[in-house]
């Protein structure tokens, strides 16, 4: 995967670093982080950049009863009818 795709509530289609700000508006207390990113956008890429590139590396420090908790959240979810 290259990359990850956000349509903000307004509809319009993000991706990568960009999408952050949409993002962090949805968040609770995210407006800060929203506020950051959206002045540093360079930044904002380079920083999705560097993690999506070593995303197996980060994926290691996720313990196992994290993913699963993942698992079934995600499970559940689907089953209630989000996508």
């Amino acid at each position: 995967m290259g990359s990850w795709h956000l349509v903000d509530p307004d509809g319009r289609l993000r991706s990568a670093g960009a999408a952050f700000p949409s993002l962090f508006r949805l968040l609770p207390g995210g407006r800060p982080l929203a506020a950051l990113s959206a002045r540093g956008p360079r930044l904002s890429e380079r920083l999705y950049r560097a993690v999506a590139d070593n995303r197996s590396r980060f994926g290691r420090l996720v313990t196992d009863g994290a993913k699963g908790r993942a698992d079934r959240r995600i499970a559940e979810r689907a089953a209630a009818g989000y996508s």
